[in-house]
């Protein structure tokens, strides 16, 4: 049995990944400070705390039924104020939750993968990390540092049959921006934003990680894959619902 460490596993992200990895048999260790994370169902062990904290990793790691092959690192933090505005420590902890944890979970994946097991780290991005937002300054640069961390994990672990890659979605429908898609203005400002023409759901970002996380993506290494609906491709310029002229 596939066994998967997934950190920030009550999120809406975390949890539509929880189930969509639940349901293709894989045992799950779920973590998040959210003391919902111990409500999840199927899991195999749940754990409430800073997944940042080293013993709680360790914890969380001893409690799965064999070292895990998979880690999906879904933490969000963020801090929105102006560059002028943030502190020093703004900096420091959404690059601690946001980068430095995800690197910390890897290694420790790393350290405790058997030879000659192949395992899969799927680190959750943002189409932050390729365009700026005023106010969201840390939270942009973190996600960004998540594609850079999956190639140097690519270069330095490949070898050992360690994948990593970034999963980057778009606006995503969860019950944390709840207040802008459910506000009939703003949903249909976002929706004419994005090519496909509509919100991106968790579920859907689920898919993409499970195809990270198993086999069928086995020489997929180093990259940063966008769930965007194609926002990613539209020049700034161009409205993405514009229609050709056929002449």
């Amino acid at each position: 049995m596939t066994t998967a460490l997934v950190l920030g596993a009550a999120g809406g992200v975390g949890r539509a990944v929880v189930a969509r990895l639940l349901a293709d048999g894989t045992a799950v260790i779920a973590v998040d400070r959210n003391p919902a994370v111990s409500q999840l169902p199927g899991v195999t062990a749940a754990f409430e705390g800073d997944a940042t904290d080293e013993s709680l990793l360790a914890r969380a790691l001893d409690a799965a039924p064999e070292p895990p092959s998979v880690l999906v690192h879904a933490l969000l933090s963020e801090h929105r104020a102006p560059l002028a505005e943030l502190a020093p420590e703004h900096w420091h902890r959404l690059f601690d939750e946001g980068l430095v944890s995800a690197w910390q979970a890897a290694a420790a994946l790393v350290r405790r993968k058997p030879a000659g097991v192949p395992a899969s780290v799927v680190l959750i991005g943002s189409v932050h990390a390729h365009g700026a937002v005023p106010g969201f300054a840390p939270y942009a640069v973190a996600k960004a540092g998540l594609g850079a961390l999956a190639r140097a994990a690519a270069a330095e672990w490949g070898h050992l049959g360690i994948r990593t890659n970034v999963v980057e979605p778009g606006f995503v429908a969860v019950e944390r921006n709840a207040h802008r898609w459910q506000d009939s203005e703003e949903r249909e400002r976002i929706r004419a934003a994005y090519p496909l023409g509509r919100l991106c759901s968790p579920e859907e970002v689920a898919e993409v990680v499970a195809f990270l996380a198993g086999p069928s993506s086995s020489y997929v290494n180093g990259v940063c894959l966008p769930v965007d609906g194609g926002a990613l491709a539209v020049l700034p310029e161009v409205h993405p619902r514009t229609e050709v002229d056929q002449g």
